[in-house]
Parts: C-alpha cells; structure tokens; sequence
C-alpha cells in the first residue's frame, strides 16, 4: 500500500486530522488535546503545534481556551 501525499499538509498533520476525525467520529465529541495527543503517541506540546498548523492551514478552527472546540472544517479523502 503507497501513502498518497496529502497536498497542503504534512503526513504528521494528516495522521493528527485522521485520528482526530476518528474519535470524532467515535464518541460523538472533539478529543481535548492531551486526549489526541495520547492517541498520536506524541506530548501535549507537539499536538497542539499540530492542531494550529491544520487551523492557519484551513482544515480545522479553534476556540483559544476553550476545551473541546475543535470544528472540522475540511476531511480528508
């Protein structure tokens, strides 16, 4: 299996918007960050960078603050 690149964001963005979408997807809720960032295998810090750079990039927005405010706003194919 080839990984098809995702034009516009990085691999590790696209794995972060993937499983993001499915816990999503899953429980109903948009995961809190250290919840995404236990699921990616990654720290806290990381996950949010990740998050920010898929908000400045258009895929997701973001409350500041505020937990539990992640809106998908572009899935992947």
């Amino acid at each position: 299996m080839s990984k098809q690149r995702t034009p516009g964001i990085t691999d590790p963005q696209a794995k972060t918007l993937r499983v993001l979408c499915e816990i999503l997807d899953a429980t109903g809720l948009p995961p809190t960050v250290q919840e995404l960032a236990d699921a990616l295998g990654i720290s806290h810090a990381s996950a949010h960078e990740q998050l920010g750079q898929l908000v400045r990039k258009g895929y997701l927005s973001k409350q500041e603050r505020k937990a539990r405010s992640i809106v998908v706003i572009k899935r992947l194919a």
